[in-house]
C-alpha cells in the first residue's frame, strides 16, 4: 500500500450534529492503491448534556489542531468533562495527553488496563469503568457497553441513550471511495461527512473487507462471522440503536441495509 503524500484532512462540514447533543468530528486519510484512491475515516464523537460532556475516541495526533478548534465550537467556554477512549491504540488515544493538557480536570474513562504504562503523565485522570456503568451528562446518558467486535482485550463500546447512537470503535468499519473533484481538498461535495443513507452508492464489500482484515487481524483466521454479527444485531435490538458511529467509516443510519455488507466483508477477510 502506497501512502506517499497522504494527508489527513477534515471536511468543513464537521462537526456535524447527527442526533440532539451528539456531534460527529471526522477526518480522512487517503490510501493510494494501484487502481484507485480510497479513504479511511478517523472519527471522534462528542456527546454534550446540560451538565457534562464526553468525547468518544480522540482523533489521530495529526488532526489535533482541528479537533481542538472543533471542541471549542461545540463546548464554548465549558470544559470537557470526560474522555472515553474505546481502546489504547493510536487512532483512538493519540490525543489523550493533549486533551488532558487542554482540560486538566478531565476524567479519562473506560477499561484503563495498561493506560498508566502508555500515558504515565495522566495517571491522575484515569477512572476505570465496566460494561453496564452509566455516565449522567444531564439530559444525556452514556452507557458503557461490552464490545462484541474488538481488536484489543480492553476494547469497549458506548451508547448515547437519548440520541440512539452506538459507538463501535473498530466494529462496523470500512474504507470508502470519495466521489470528488481532484482539486477539492476539503472533501466537498464528497462522501466524507455524509451518513450511509446519504451516499450515492452503497458501501463496497471489498472496502469493508480491506479494513476488517487490517484492523481486526483475527478476522483473517475466524470464519464465524454469522455468530458475531447475530450477537451484534441482538444488542442493537436490545438497546434500541438508531445509528452506529464507527471510528473508521461514515455514520451508519440505515443499519439493517449496511450490516449485511459489513458481515460479507468480514467473511471476505477470512483467508485461512
Amino acid at each position: 500500500m502506497d501512502t506517499t503524500n497522504a494527508v489527513e484532512t477534515m471536511s468543513s462540514d464537521f462537526p456535524r450534529e447527527i442526533a440532539p447533543g451528539v456531534f460527529w468530528m471526522g477526518a480522512c486519510l487517503p490510501f493510494h492503491l494501484s487502481d484507485r484512491v480510497i479513504h479511511g475515516h478517523n472519527s471522534a464523537y462528542v456527546v454534550r448534556g446540560t451538565d457534562a460532556s464526553v468525547i468518544v475516541d480522540t482523533g489521530n495526533p495529526s488532526s489535533w489542531p482541528t479537533i481542538s478548534k472543533k471542541l471549542d465550537e461545540i463546548l464554548g467556554d465549558e470544559p470537557l468533562t470526560y474522555v472515553f477512549p474505546t481502546h489504547p491504540e493510536l487512532p483512538h488515544t493519540g490525543n489523550l495527553p493533549r486533551l488532558v493538557e487542554k482540560y486538566p480536570e478531565v476524567k479519562v474513562i473506560g477499561d484503563m488496563h495498561d493506560y498508566h504504562l502508555f500515558y504515565p503523565q495522566i495517571v491522575g485522570n484515569l477512572h476505570s469503568k465496566a460494561p453496564g456503568d452509566r455516565i449522567d451528562l444531564g439530559g444525556q446518558e452514556l452507557l458503557i457497553v461490552e464490545a462484541m467486535i474488538r481488536d484489543l482485550p480492553n476494547t469497549q463500546w458506548a451508547f448515547a441513550k437519548e440520541g440512539g447512537v452506538l459507538f463501535t470503535a473498530d466494529g462496523f468499519c470500512y474504507m470508502h471511495r470519495p466521489e470528488l473533484d481532484d482539486e477539492d481538498p476539503l472533501h466537498l461535495p464528497g462522501e466524507c461527512a455524509l451518513t450511509t443513507d446519504e451516499l450515492a452508492k452503497p458501501i463496497a464489500v471489498e472496502n469493508a473487507a480491506f479494513f476488517t482484515g487490517s484492523a481486526l487481524y483475527w478476522a483473517r483466521f475466524n470464519n464465524d462471522a454469522d455468530r458475531v454479527y447475530d450477537r451484534v444485531l441482538g444488542l442493537i435490538d436490545e438497546l434500541g440503536v438508531q445509528m452506529v458511529g464507527p471510528t473508521h467509516g461514515n455514520v451508519i443510519t440505515n443499519i439493517r441495509a449496511v450490516e449485511p455488507i459489513i458481515r460479507a466483508g468480514h467473511k471476505q477477510a477470512y483467508r485461512y
